[in-house]
């Protein structure tokens, strides 16, 4: 989600509202291709799924989709490059704090490993809880940073965002303050991530995952709020 309104001969108002709109034809059409056997592959020179050439590997823990927070369990989801079908935000579009969904931010992932450690401090979080979409389980979490990209089952995601704590997640911490634990500046292993969909296709639970280094190398580390 922009800041401000990148389409500025329209009124913010009717934005925000022909934008759900929008993402969820864009959503349904990307269904339909990927049912008729016609996979949309968004960028040229995407690595191969090879695990010689992986950084990490390990599965998808679980997959999370619904309206807002937390976000219910299901056994796979068709992932498409606006996001995941059957699942949405309660936030705007144009939002002043940069917000969720987009291209850039059609997917977020976290570490269950991360969340068991951060839970092991008095926190209550679970796999869902936080609005992630995809929590992976046996890698290492370290390394999933700016510009590193990710084979999930048929998927191929690069990650673009380091996600900051907001408000809602008061919520599963004693304290309002301990947030700064998954806040990427202070604590950057531990942080949830945005990614955007170079691949689209189906994740499922137990899907293997890798992890390869971008192409152009190490990319400078990107945070969202």
């Amino acid at each position: 989600m922009p800041s401000q309104n990148p389409f500025p001969w329209l009124p913010r108002r009717w934005v925000n509202l022909l934008f759900p709109w929008v993402r969820w034809s864009l959503m349904w059409f990307y269904s339909v291709t990927h049912a008729l056997r016609f996979p949309l592959r968004l960028a040229l020179g995407a690595p191969s799924a090879d695990p010689a050439q992986a950084l990490a590997c390990g599965w998808c823990h679980s997959v999370n989709i619904g309206r807002g927070l937390p976000k219910r369990n299901v056994k796979e989801a068709l992932v498409t490059p606006m996001g995941l079908l059957g699942d949405s935000q309660t936030a705007p579009y144009i939002a002043v704090w940069g917000g969720h969904a987009g291209f850039n931010k059609a997917v977020m992932l976290w570490s269950n490993e991360v969340i068991q450690s951060i839970n092991d401090t008095g926190a209550s979080f679970f796999p869902g809880a936080s609005g992630e979409q995809i929590t992976l389980r046996g890698v290492d979490w370290s390394l999933v940073k700016t510009g590193v990209r990710l084979s999930v089952g048929d998927l191929l995601l690069e990650v673009t965002y380091m996600k900051g704590p907001c408000k809602n997640m008061d919520r599963y911490f004693p304290s309002p303050s301990d947030k700064s634990k998954i806040d990427p500046k202070k604590n950057p292993d531990s942080a949830r991530v945005f990614a955007k969909v170079l691949k689209p296709g189906r994740v499922r639970v137990d899907d293997p995952v890798l992890l390869f280094e971008h192409p152009a190398g190490k990319q400078p580390l990107q945070i969202a709020c």
